[in-house]
């Protein structure tokens, strides 16, 4: 069997998906023919096309982003992975929302072979606002890197490393400020920062810093030095970082809402994303009380296992062979 999976255009900064599926990948190919294409500008879409078709594939994998592509591709051999809906909900309005409906999500829904989505919110979302049939979507999660093992840490009380990974709206990063008020730590900040939250990090002074476009190396390394990883967002797709922080053995902390809550099951401290005094104590607690901390970081172990590289691939293994 010759399986294709299709990546978006790379860009800088933009590594997670296609990480995540070489990752799938490099299980696939003990049992399969895996070929792992990764497509150019938009404007080059038909030379894409072309050159997709050319190689006769038993299954083509959409692996998210551009799912514009399956209506392209042969449909009876398409699989389309869907990550999110939430530039469609929160990011676009009039014409342009109505447009990626259609392009980015109903059609290629409506014609892909198979369609899987990476939490069971995801699922929930595409069948409550965008009117598809449940029994469309298969929910398979995401995986971690196999980097991602754990090392011994000396976890420092004094002064922690708080890891947050992206600074989007959504990540809730000025109520992790306010809840850092005080607190001595230091807060890794991975992504672009705005002007709102560079006023809100003066206004709260807490000790950060910032790092924009890594690397996934890099991001790696910032798992390895930091004592807590922090994701209190209040919505998200899947959560990458709270697997990769599970596999790493670092404690975490994240929202008691979906998909969160789900994905991180009893690995992690929960609270109410909106309550800056639960996400405060939270964090207080894991710094304090180290037999809290080595519980989090023993369920979170625990836990990361379904979310390993062999497992998830097993999955789509399993998806392929019932199409093909």
């Amino acid at each position: 069997m010759k399986i294709v999976l299709i990546y978006r255009h790379r860009r800088e900064g933009g590594y997670s998906l296609e990480e995540l599926f070489h990752s799938i990948a490099g299980e696939l190919r003990k049992h399969v023919e895996v070929i792992e294409y990764e497509t150019g500008t938009r404007w080059a879409m038909l030379r894409d096309v072309w050159r997709l078709r050319k190689m006769r594939a038993d299954i083509y994998h959409v692996t998210g982003d551009i799912n514009y592509l399956v209506m392209l591709l042969p449909h009876e051999k398409t699989v389309l992975t869907v990550h999110d809906i939430g530039h469609y909900l929160f990011g676009l309005r009039g014409f342009k929302r109505w447009i990626y409906k259609q392009l980015w999500l109903k059609w290629p829904i409506g014609v892909a072979r198979a369609v899987t989505a990476v939490s069971r919110e995801t699922r929930d979302n595409i069948v409550k606002h965008l009117a598809i049939a449940s029994e469309r979507i298969k929910v398979i999660e995401n995986c971690h890197s196999p980097l991602f093992k754990p090392v011994a840490h000396t976890f420092n009380a004094a002064c922690p490393v708080i890891l947050q990974v992206g600074v989007k709206p959504y990540k809730n990063v000025p109520r992790l400020f306010e809840a850092l008020k005080g607190i001595k730590c230091r807060l890794v900040l991975v992504g672009q920062l705005d002007g709102d939250i560079t006023q809100k990090i003066a206004e709260c002074r807490v000790n950060y810093v910032n790092h924009a476009n890594l690397t996934h190396e890099d991001l790696y390394r910032q798992y390895v030095n930091c004592d807590i990883v922090s994701f209190v967002s209040t919505g998200e797709g899947f959560g990458m970082a709270m697997i990769e922080a599970q596999a790493r053995g670092r404690p975490l902390i994240t929202s008691k809402v979906s998909p969160m809550r789900e994905v991180a099951d009893n690995g992690a401290c929960l609270v109410d994303p909106k309550d800056v005094s639960q996400i405060r104590d939270g964090i207080l607690r894991i710094i304090t009380d180290s037999d809290y901390r080595d519980q989090l970081v023993e369920k979170g172990l625990q836990n990361v296992g379904r979310y390993s590289p062999p497992a998830i691939s097993g999955l789509y293994l399993d998806l392929y062979r019932c199409i093909a």
